[in-house]
């Protein structure tokens, strides 16, 4: 007879089993082997009181790196419950980049507190970064990095590299600067392994590593790394003087932050807005869309009230009414999120928006003729009303035309306003495809039953 083998307990399930048995010393034998992400998942998990007990189990490095893993909530719950004193041990082990992030959550307080505290240099180096925008490359660079004269060589940069290893997190490029440190060019890590010790560093400059200004935005410094297949990248000021550097991991942070941010705005919602907020403070974030939604909404309550007689004629129409708003803004959500989309990405621009467009009204005809043949049909058959049929199917090929059409054009209208393109954008995509689905079928429901009757 086999023996049934125990099904071993999820990472979790454990943690939790330790917590109730006030098995401390065996938790912390626990996080010492899990990277830092895996620890903040479990505390993610917990709820608020055992999160802090947890974190405070942590030695300074290791929460140094799981406070910066932690979701949202949960590393502002545990910020507001640490002391001064344990915020500045944490954040002192922190890379530039991270430590201005922490402290720029901080209460005003928290922060004069934090930033007093740690070395003069280093909270000099944290005021500095705090001066650029959040958004942009000097926001989310570090300033530490390896940095050589134009007339060193190749040893001179594997000491640098040799220096610098204690205090530098993945080098992967050292830069080459001139006396008054502007940025000549970047070498890659690699390239110092196969050239010799007293090649000059200039003759070994990779051409195709760009640098960025400090207020370029983050969407297309992540441009500028998918294009050049880099991992890191020197941050210039305007007179290409070297301020830092970013690394590959701040741009995957900023990738999905502008994801979200862009998710959020289409939504109407906050982008500090999660499913764990406080329920009056994600009232006060969505209600004001809420409120403009309604306000929207209600023009196609008049549209359809404008045609109460028409409706009283032909009751059929109230069965498709629903169908030829529902189906016009799919159809205009379908190309909005593709324009908003192909805008973040830079694959769509003022310049090629013309064409864009006309791309999308091609669609918008095709899919409207398709789906206004069916639904006609359908309709014949099913109610055996000819007529009901033909202006369905028509005001069908309108809708989805239109709705594809006004798709296309908020989120480069609100580009052009220099607005997000995608604030909000489908709640007036929405207002804008029901009423006017809405005003297509019950008008020219009333056109043919005037010129029958």
């Amino acid at each position: 007879m086999k023996k049934v083998k125990k099904k071993e307990l999820s990472s979790l399930d454990k943690l939790r089993q330790l917590i109730s048995q006030h098995r401390e010393f065996d938790i912390i034998d626990l996080f010492s082997d899990m990277h830092a992400a895996d620890i903040a998942d479990l505390i993610d998990d917990l709820d608020e009181e055992t999160r802090l007990k947890l974190f405070s189990l942590l030695d300074v490095d290791k929460a140094s790196d799981v406070i910066l893993e932690l979701s949202d909530t949960s590393r502002e719950q545990i910020i507001e419950d640490l002391s001064n004193e344990q915020l500045t041990d944490i954040i002192e082990e922190m890379d530039s980049d991270d430590k201005a992030d922490i402290i720029a959550e901080l209460s005003d307080d928290q922060a004069k507190a934090v930033l007093d505290a740690i070395e003069p240099e280093e909270s000099q180096e944290v005021k500095e970064l705090l001066k650029y925008g959040e958004d942009t490359a000097g926001g989310i660079m570090q300033s530490e990095l390896v940095s050589v004269g134009k007339q060193a060589t190749i040893n001179d940069a594997f000491q640098a590299v040799a220096e610098a290893k204690d205090e530098i997190e993945n080098i992967h490029n050292i830069f080459v600067v001139d006396e008054n440190d502007k940025l000549i060019g970047s070498v890659p890590l690699q390239s110092l392994i196969t050239m010799k010790r007293f090649t000059p560093i200039v003759d070994v400059i990779d051409e195709d590593i760009p640098s960025v200004p400090y207020n370029m935005d983050q969407e297309e410094v992540a441009r500028i790394f998918k294009k050049y297949d880099l991992v890191s990248i020197g941050v210039v000021d305007d007179q290409n003087r070297l301020l830092g550097r970013i690394t590959i991991d701040d741009v995957v942070d900023a990738i999905q932050e502008e994801t979200s941010e862009d998710i959020y705005r289409i939504a109407g919602l906050g982008e500090d807005d999660t499913v764990f907020n406080n329920t009056t403070e994600s009232v006060k974030k969505r209600l004001p869309w809420l409120y403009l939604n309604l306000i929207t909404a209600l023009a196609s309550v008049l549209v359809i009230g404008f045609f109460e007689e028409t409706i009283t004629r032909m009751i059929a129409l109230v069965f498709f009414m629903p169908v030829v708003a529902g189906l016009g803004g799919n159809a205009g959500s379908q190309t909005l999120t593709l324009i908003v989309r192909g805008m973040a990405l830079g694959e769509i621009t003022f310049e090629n928006a013309k064409r864009a467009l006309l791309r999308q009204i091609s669609v918008g005809i095709a899919n409207g003729v398709a789906v206004g043949i069916v639904i006609g049909i359908i309709a014949y058959f099913w109610k055996g009303i000819p007529i009901l049929g033909l202006i369905l199917g028509l005001a069908m090929i309108i809708s989805i035309f239109a709705g594809t059409l006004v798709g296309a054009l908020i989120p480069l209208a609100l580009k052009r306003l220099k607005l997000d393109p995608a604030l909000g954008s489908h709640i007036f995509l929405t207002a804008f495809t029901d009423a006017f689905g809405f005003l297509t079928f019950l008008g020219l429901a009333t056109i043919f039953l005037r010129l029958l009757t």
